[in-house]
């Protein structure tokens, strides 16, 4: 199976890459390193996979991730042609009709070419759709609504189960609002404990035995600098 994974510029070192491929040894990765075309931005690259012509199932992910526990459940989620899958992001409060995480999606890259046409028919457009309405903010950002949006049209959105995929920080400097990462942490590990009944996110050292994604979200939260990162890679 492939993977596609997108390192454009220089924000993400190539240690990124050699930590996914050490971790899933028996997959094929693509790794996009500039776009494939002039206008698409950064993770909106990620749609290149929408375009292939193959009949089986492919995964594109974000590469700012820590794989914990048994991860290859996700890699090997079953899908069927007609179905598209991704992890879910549940911290998000503010984005009520949307309910996946952009890091993961496994699909039949031949049931997406619509997507892939759609996006490609008006780039600056979509590329700025999301944040100009205020489902998220910018500068580059939207291709997970984008998506979702567009797999609702013709598709069966499959979510992961809520307890496999957490977001998690590296930093207290990181934070966009709140400045005291405790805080943050016991914030998170409420809404975790909201989405999926389980008690802890991270506790004695350890990831929560079902949890399988550990998420780094945004540029500067990077998984390489968490002061535990050696403890789990």
């Amino acid at each position: 199976m492939k993977i596609i994974c997108v390192r454009i510029g220089e924000r993400y070192g190539p240690e990124y890459e050699t930590y996914l491929e050490e971790k899933l040894p028996e997959y094929e990765f693509i790794w996009i390193r500039k776009p494939y075309n002039d206008k698409v931005l950064l993770q909106w690259n990620k749609m290149w996979g929408m375009q292939l012509d193959i009949d089986n199932p492919i995964c594109v992910m974000d590469i700012d991730m820590l794989l914990v526990n048994d991860y290859k459940e996700v890699f090997e989620f079953p899908i069927q042609r007609g179905q598209f899958a991704a992890i879910p992001g549940w911290w998000r409060e503010h984005t009520p009709n949307h309910k996946i995480n952009g890091g993961f999606f496994k699909y039949y890259p031949k049931d997406c070419k619509y997507i892939y046409d759609k996006f490609m028919s008006n780039i600056e457009y979509w590329q700025s759709y999301y944040i100009e309405n205020g489902t998220t903010i910018g500068p580059v950002n939207g291709e997970q609504h984008f998506v979702e949006d567009s797999v609702k049209e013709k598709l069966e959105l499959v979510i992961l189960p809520n307890a496999w995929v957490s977001r998690w920080c590296a930093d207290k400097k990181v934070l966009e609002d709140d400045k005291d990462l405790v805080r943050w942490k016991l914030n998170m590990t409420k809404k975790y404990n909201k989405a999926s009944n389980n008690m802890y996110i991270y506790l004695g050292g350890k990831f929560h035995n079902d949890l399988k994604f550990i998420h780094f979200t945004q540029s500067l939260n990077k998984p390489h600098e968490w002061k535990d990162y050696d403890r789990h890679r």
